[in-house]
């Protein structure tokens, strides 16, 4: 998986601001732009979490103290106010975009420029023992609702669709789907006992879950 460089100037909170002003620039101007990006929900739990991260290089230990209270409140009403949950134990590259807010929770290693949805789980597979976090590649894109979960490998370019759960590698440049919506017909209070319809015996469901 390839790193994208950054220059001496370009932080990655930087980086962050720009992927959020990007999208809102074709909606409002200039500078309407800017503060519509600086303060959307995604954007402030990043740099809640850029300020952690930033909080534990600080040396000597005790000057960090003051930096690590204000971060823990902030980490708390992010956590509770937006359902975004982003550890400092995550190693995140520049340019980070998360889309939507609520249900999201992340403990893993994400390369640079990817994007998240809402509802989106990556981290350990957990179930009452420890495991190693999933590690994603550079401009990857989960869709909402999806997990990554366990010591999975991501390549870079990958998208993710909506809902999938993935468990598994994906290499370089895949779509990863979930299994393909079951539809069934209309029904009526007569027909369901006159005339039942897509039982599993009649019409079994079809699952076409792949990695393309």
């Amino acid at each position: 998986m390839n790193q994208t460089t950054q220059t001496p100037q370009q932080s990655p909170l930087k980086s962050d601001f720009r992927r959020y002003l990007v999208t809102m620039q074709p909606i409002h101007g200039p500078w309407r732009a800017r503060i519509a990006a600086a303060t959307e929900f995604g954007f402030l739990a990043i740099a809640v979490y850029r300020l952690g991260r930033w909080s534990r290089t600080i040396r000597p230990r005790w000057l960090a103290l003051p930096v690590k209270v204000v971060y823990r409140i902030l980490e708390f009403f992010i956590q509770v106010l937006f359902g975004i949950s982003i550890s400092t134990d995550c190693e995140i590259g520049p340019g980070f975009y998360i889309g939507h807010f609520g249900g999201i929770h992340l403990h893993c290693k994400l390369g640079a420029h990817c994007s998240i949805g809402q509802g989106v789980t990556i981290g350990a597979r957990g179930a009452g023992h420890s495991d190693s976090d999933p590690v994603i590649g550079d401009r990857v894109y989960v869709g909402a609702g999806a997990m990554v979960i366990g010591g999975v490998k991501i390549g870079d370019d990958v998208i993710i669709g909506a809902n999938t759960t993935v468990v598994t590698d994906v290499p370089d440049g895949c779509r990863v789907v979930s299994a393909a919506t079951r539809i069934l017909p209309p029904t009526t209070h007569t027909s369901h006992h006159k005339n039942p319809v897509a039982t599993p015996s009649s019409s079994p469901a079809r699952e076409s879950g792949s990695v393309r």
